[in-house]
């Protein structure tokens, strides 16, 4: 575990430019934590960037993550762009559109079908922008 007395200090500019360079985008979600507190931001982004865009092997692949990503961010109606990058992350690790859906779908047991209505209004965002 990090210990915060090592750790060097960055300023919340710095904290969301690493962000969006290991990305390619930012969300509200960092900008915020950025200007509550730039360590927070980091951390957190540590923490994702290890477990979501990691290459390193786990017991899940990196489309398997995704797409389990896709679903639990179905499932409690989560940011509809979280659906969207997590879907075109499976796709680039090799997801079928097919497999797309039904994380999707398999979202409607905990989390009831509106949640799969809602996911239905960003799949066009998923399949034809590619």
């Amino acid at each position: 575990m990090t210990d915060n007395t090592t750790t060097p200090e960055i300023t919340d500019e710095e904290a969301l430019a690493r962000v969006k360079a290991r990305r390619g985008y930012l969300l509200p979600v960092h900008e915020l934590m950025a200007e509550v507190d730039p360590q927070i931001l980091r951390k957190y982004d540590d923490l994702a960037s290890d477990l979501l865009f990691s290459d390193t092997p786990r017991a899940l692949d990196l489309k398997t993550r995704y797409l389990v990503l896709v679903g639990v961010t179905t499932a409690v109606k989560g940011d509809p762009d979280g659906i969207v990058w997590s879907a075109k992350r499976a796709v680039r690790e090799g997801a079928t559109r097919r497999e797309v859906l039904e994380a999707i779908l398999l979202s409607a047991l905990p989390g009831g079908v509106p949640t799969v209505e809602e996911a239905t209004h960003v799949l066009s965002r998923v399949f034809d922008e590619s």
